[in-house]
């Protein structure tokens, strides 16, 4: 696991069964090294999400594994959805979601993307920043309490989807992740509780500060948020990290 990684995290894969160490490598060298190990070994075989080179079946599985939610959601729903706010890492996830809906919905009713990373490790606005083109990597070893989303490089097979369908992308602090998993967890009237992670709840943290702080009511109008928007976001984990968990349920 890269550098900065919870050691509960870290237990609990070792709780399954299989080995586990915390180095001190970031997410893309943990990736390069874990994958020359699998070539060392005759049996060895890496699985991860993130695609570069040769590695691609793999990597496109595990988006095609996402792509389900965005069909669940989809049946259930009486209505096209007008928003959807997509968390992204290395974004399998985010382009499975978006291959989904372009599967289902005619181009011209799809939701508005808006692809939402880390403020601190945030390589898909960078690179849609710099707009050459190209997937760039953000440097050095950063760090957020998103664990799951702190990934440095897009997937070679997610940048090309998400570069062609995204409209907005958008970052947020740690301190709008945890007061959206607060949110999550207390909600308001009859709504039900929802026990959401760090990288998990990322999306809806996002939007639920742009819909509640009237410092953003140019981005709610840009992004067209108005009584008639329909919006999607997905929780993609529940309480990975139980003691950081607590620890931003006691925070204000």
């Amino acid at each position: 696991m890269p550098k900065g990684s919870q050691e509960i995290r870290a237990q609990h894969i070792r709780d399954l069964g299989a080995p586990c160490v915390i180095t001190d490598l970031n997410y893309d060298d943990v990736v390069k090294y874990t994958s020359e190990q699998a070539k060392k070994d005759s049996n060895g075989i890496l699985i991860q999400d993130m695609a570069w080179g040769d590695y691609m079946e793999i990597p496109t599985d595990i988006s095609d594994g996402y792509s389900i939610v965005a069909d669940e959601f989809l049946k259930q729903m009486n209505q096209t959805p007008t928003h959807i706010f997509l968390q992204a890492g290395v974004g399998q996830f985010s382009s499975g979601m978006i291959n989904a809906l372009i599967d289902q919905i005619p181009k011209e009713k799809l939701p508005i993307i808006t692809i939402v990373e880390p403020e601190t490790v945030a390589c898909y606005y960078l690179s849609a920043k710099i707009a050459d083109g190209k997937a760039h990597t953000v440097p050095g070893s950063p760090k957020t309490i998103m664990a799951g989303l702190n990934c440095q490089t897009p997937s070679a097979i997610s940048w090309p989807i998400i570069k062609d369908s995204a409209k907005f992308y958008a970052t947020l602090s740690d301190d709008v992740a945890a007061k959206g998993m607060r949110q999550l967890a207390n909600p308001i009237g009859d709504d039900s509780k929802i026990i959401s992670g760090e990288s998990g709840a990322a999306a809806f943290a996002f939007v639920n500060e742009i819909l509640s702080n009237p410092n953003y009511q140019g981005i709610r109008n840009e992004l067209k948020l108005d009584e008639n928007a329909r919006i999607i976001v997905v929780n993609t984990e529940g309480a990975t990290d139980p003691i950081n968990y607590q620890k931003i349920m006691k925070e204000s």
